[in-house]
């Protein structure tokens, strides 16, 4: 898969977010689906995005299971967040 640029602008969305519902804090879980809730994202989007923001190490999936594949993500320590100053 090719990664742009609305792509990755999709993705920032979702870090916010998990910004806010974890109140910063790295490492405090971020439900799956009341993060896609929030956000209206639909199941295969939320996957792609996850995998890439995973593999961007800017969050990390702690646990599988749910109606969107992963059920928990949390927040890595990734320079994005200097960036949101």
């Amino acid at each position: 898969m090719i990664i742009g640029d609305d792509f990755s602008s999709k993705a920032k969305p979702i870090l916010t977010k998990m910004y806010e519902l974890s109140g910063g804090k790295e490492g405090k879980r971020v439900n799956v689906k009341a993060l896609c809730d929030e956000l209206n994202i639909d199941k295969t989007e939320a996957k792609n995005l996850i995998e890439y923001l995973d593999a961007k190490d800017c969050i990390k999936i702690e646990t599988m299971g749910g109606p969107y594949l992963y059920g928990d993500v949390s927040l890595t320590k990734k320079e994005f967040f200097k960036s949101q100053k």
